[in-house]
């Protein structure tokens, strides 16, 4: 069997990913798979609507990591977890980033473990790869909400164009998961990473 491909740029790097609901959650799953292969480790919080969409054992499978779900759940440690996350992250991605994550951000909503975890992860470096249908990207008030957190430091990758949930063509489509993985590549670069 040929030996596991790492990636310099991302071996041994924390990323805390956030899966919120967009139909585009079942390619975080491929991302989760990319990065563990890379050799970074990869834990997952996902809101209550990917979970509709995306199972959780689906990621727990590929990272062989626990999947957060809730601001409620007690993991037999007692942290607390948003904050716990957080320590631990090298880099946040939320991918797909929805409307509705993204004017969380832009309005300091905290009311999941993802919206409230993001709002802790202020220091840490942040990509968002938004996913939702052309109309809503083009509405004023998720530009207005994209400008706002671009101020506050959020990075973004896509969206792309090209064929959407709905059938129609049009942009809003997340970045493939090979994308997101190069736009992390570019942020480790920066960062000065935690001693493991």
């Amino acid at each position: 069997m040929p030996a596991k491909k790492t990636n310099p740029r991302v071996k041994n790097l924390s990323i805390l990913l956030g899966v919120s609901g967009g139909i585009a959650a079942y390619k975080a799953v491929d991302l989760a798979s990319k990065l563990t292969a890379a050799g970074a480790g990869v834990k997952t919080v996902m809101t209550n609507a990917a979970c509709e969409l995306v199972g959780p054992k689906s990621f727990e499978a590929v990272t062989r990591s626990a999947v957060f779900t809730s601001l409620w759940d007690i993991p037999g440690e007692y942290e607390i977890d948003h904050i716990a996350l957080v320590d631990w992250a090298d880099i946040v991605v939320v991918a797909p980033a929805t409307a509705n994550i993204i004017g969380k951000i832009a309005n300091g909503i905290c009311d999941d473990l993802l919206s409230t975890l993001l709002c802790a992860a202020s220091a840490k470096p942040i990509l968002l790869a938004p996913a939702m249908n052309s109309n809503m990207w083009a509405n004023t008030a998720v530009q207005r909400n994209i400008k706002t957190i671009k101020k506050m430091g959020f990075r973004l990758t896509g969206p792309q164009t090209g064929r959407l949930a709905c059938g129609t063509e049009g942009v809003g489509r997340m970045s493939e998961p090979k994308d997101i993985l190069k736009a992390i590549e570019k942020i480790s670069s920066k960062i000065k990473r935690k001693k493991k």
